[in-house]
């Protein structure tokens, strides 16, 4: 998938998860903000609104008013296309609605090992997972099929451990990053 796929993806996933999104809040969010940092072209609030509005067009999203404000709604065309791109991703898929839970990847890979070691750490970045300390990342989304994949792709059968938690420390602050 190309970058720009990635991006939108990244705009759907929001206003899924959200189910009814404004301008605002995809001009505002701080993850999408740095995802299209990236453009020397215009400024990330911008492109931002460019790419919610092509959505649009395109009849991934549907556009109406909301006290007086622009929201954005995934239609069912926004959904298949966001499933197709999550199938892409080695099974990482975001739910309509946050479970509760947090699910945490630990990892013990041996300095022999270290090139799978950074892999996984890039591909847990990729797909939006916090370090949440020292050797522990984290993710509100179940992410049980992505570390199948990964134990499978990297040959780490019994170094990578998902942890399930009900709570966490600091939990407002990763509710509010995540904005769940």
């Amino acid at each position: 998938m190309s970058r720009n796929s990635n991006k939108t993806a990244e705009i759907l996933r929001l206003i899924q998860t959200k189910k009814v999104a404004t301008l605002g809040d995809l001009s505002s969010n701080k993850h999408l903000l740095s995802v299209f940092a990236s453009s020397a072209k215009a400024t990330p609030r911008r492109r931002i609104i460019d790419t919610a509005a092509l959505l649009a067009r395109q009849g991934y999203v549907s556009v109406g008013l909301l006290d007086n404000e622009k929201v954005f709604k995934i239609t069912e065309k926004g959904k298949a296309r966001l499933k197709a791109h999550q199938v892409t991703e080695d099974g990482l898929t975001i739910p309509e609605r946050w479970d509760g839970r947090w699910y945490l990847i630990t990892f013990d890979i041996p300095e022999s090992k270290k090139v799978a070691r950074n892999q996984l750490i890039l591909t847990l970045k990729k797909h939006g997972f916090i370090n949440y300390t020292k050797g522990l990342w984290l993710i509100p989304y179940n992410p049980a099929k992505l570390v199948a994949s990964l134990r499978k792709q990297l040959g780490l059968k019994s170094e990578i451990r998902l942890i399930v938690a009900q709570a966490i420390d600091g939990e407002p602050k990763y509710r509010k990053h995540w904005e769940i």
